[in-house]
Formats: structure tokens, C-alpha cells, sequence
């Protein structure tokens, strides 16, 4: 551009002629400056747009991270609580066990040998008379009876509670291992889409490094049409100059012919002799001017 603006500010070497065509050529440029100003000004606000497309796109991504983020925060506070409570069943299933073994050592005969000495017992006590002190006797031995029966229903009892304790721990178990699942699949969600918002940032650091370079070429396409407006005007104004010094020197001419020819109308008229309408119309204009002056 500088040596083109010395090739142009040398207005002096040019003929008229080049003037003219470095006037058509500097206005040439200067459209196809404008139209690279334009063409530059839409690219920049058409990656402005997607500068922003891919900032709500981050947002987005974000907001699914924050709310996928506190979901596995809720998940893992209830396996927490899943974690005491199996522990809680499982401490419970293991006394049960404990006092399940303890009872079961103190019971050696089958639950139907009890029960049928009991029933032959309570015959024989019903049926037969005795004496006070077999009496007594069997009423003893019928007591202990009914007690191992009783340590039967008791393990019986203990024993359903020991399978109600373990199907809890095993529903919760299943409860756990879901959980487990939904945690592993949102932690590689959010695993991906923290992936996804580092590729968005690269590409929106990369968009504005684009923006930022046309942003430079326009403010130097800019300077550069102002430039070439500045020297198209100096041309234009050096051609307007020359047409005017062209105009004042032939104006200056016409003006001496005129006095010429009026000072030839004003000694015929001394001679007495007759003057033409060319000497006349210059010899009134002399005085015009004479008048004003």
C-alpha cells in the first residue's frame, strides 16, 4: 500500500490522461475494498452466532452435569442408608442364628416323640388313678414336655424370623445393585459430557482466535479503503485544479483580447472611424469592469 500511495502521490510525472486512469483504478479498489469490508463484517458476525451457539450449547451441557451430578450424590447417600441397614439385618440375622443354635442344642428328640409321650402322659394321668406322689411325678414330667414344645414353637418363631430377616437383606440387595447400576451409568454420562464441553471449549477458543484474525483483516481493509478514499480524493482534487488553472488561462487570454480589441474600438472612435460588434460588445465589458472597479 505505501508504494502504491508514492506512485499515486506523485501527481507532478502524470499527465492528465493517467490521472484519469489512476482515479478509475483507485476507484476500482476502493469497491473491492468495500465489498471485502462487507464480506468481512457478515463472516465475523456469522462466527459471532456460532460463538454463542456453542456457549448455550456449554451452558446445557453444564446444567445436565449439575443435575446428574446431584442425582448421584442422592444415590450415594442411599447406599449409605442401604449399606447400615443390610449391616443392621445382617447383625440382626446372626443373633437370631445364635440363639436359633442355643436352642436348638437344648431340644436332642423329635418334635412327634414329644408330643406323642405327651399325649400318652395326659392318657395315662386322665385314665388311671395314683398315688399322690405319681401323680406328681407325671405332672412334672408333663411340664418339662410342654416346655420343649414351647422351645420348638420359639425356634419355629425364630426361624421364620431369620428368613423374614434375609429376604429383607436380600430385597435390599436388589435395591442396592440397581442403584449401583443407575450410579456406573451416570458417572460415564457425565464422564462424556465433560468430554463434549473440553471439545466445545477448544472449539470456542479456536472460534474466537477466528473471530480475533477477522477482526485484524477488517480494521486493515478499513484503514486501507480510508487510504485509498484519501488518495482518490487528493487525485481528484489535483484533477479538478488542473481543469481550473486550464479555465483561468483562458479566461486570462480572453480577458486581453477584449482589451485589445476595445483599445481598437476607442482609437477608431478618436479617428472617427466605425467600430464592429465584436469591438463594441469588448469596449462595454472594459467599462463594466472600469464601472465596478
Amino acid at each position: 500500500m505505501a508504494k502504491q500511495e508514492d506512485i499515486y502521490t506523485n501527481f507532478e510525472k502524470l499527465s492528465d490522461k493517467e490521472l484519469e486512469e489512476k482515479l478509475s483504478e483507485i476507484k476500482s479498489l476502493m469497491i473491492y475494498k468495500k465489498k471485502q469490508i462487507f464480506s468481512l463484517i457478515e463472516k465475523r458476525s456469522e462466527l459471532v452466532r456460532e460463538a454463542g451457539i456453542t456457549k448455550r450449547e456449554i451452558l446445557k451441557i453444564k446444567e445436565l452435569i449439575n443435575s446428574l451430578s446431584k442425582r448421584s450424590a442422592e444415590i450415594r447417600k442411599e447406599l449409605e442408608k442401604f449399606k447400615i441397614s443390610v449391616s443392621s439385618l445382617a447383625e440382626e440375622r446372626r443373633r437370631l442364628y445364635n440363639e436359633l443354635n442355643s436352642l436348638s442344642g437344648k431340644i436332642r428328640e423329635p418334635k412327634d416323640e414329644i408330643l406323642k409321650k405327651l399325649m400318652k402322659l395326659e392318657w395315662f394321668q386322665q385314665t388311671v388313678p395314683l398315688p399322690p406322689d405319681e401323680e406328681l411325678e407325671i405332672t412334672e414330667k408333663i411340664a418339662e414336655i410342654e416346655r420343649k414344645i414351647l422351645l420348638y414353637e420359639k425356634t419355629h418363631q425364630l426361624k421364620n424370623k431369620v428368613a423374614e430377616t434375609s429376604l429383607k437383606i436380600s430385597d435390599l440387595i436388589v435395591k442396592r445393585e440397581t442403584l449401583i447400576n443407575e450410579l456406573v451409568k451416570i458417572n460415564s454420562q457425565i464422564k462424556e459430557y465433560k468430554k463434549k464441553i473440553k471439545e466445545l471449549y477448544i472449539n470456542l477458543i479456536n472460534k474466537s482466535k477466528e473471530i480475533d484474525e477477522v477482526k485484524n483483516n477488517l480494521l486493515n481493509t478499513i484503514k486501507e479503503f480510508a487510504e485509498l478514499k484519501d488518495i482518490y480524493n487528493k487525485i481528484r482534487e489535483e484533477i479538478v485544479n488542473r481543469k481550473l488553472a486550464i479555465k483561468s488561462k483562458i479566461t486570462e487570454s480572453e480577458i486581453e483580447i477584449e482589451r485589445e480589441l476595445a483599445k481598437k474600438a476607442m482609437e477608431k472612435i478618436e479617428k472617427g472611424e466605425k467600430i464592429d460588434f465584436l469591438e463594441f460588445q469588448a469596449l462595454l465589458k472594459q467599462q463594466e469592469s472600469f464601472g465596478k472597479s
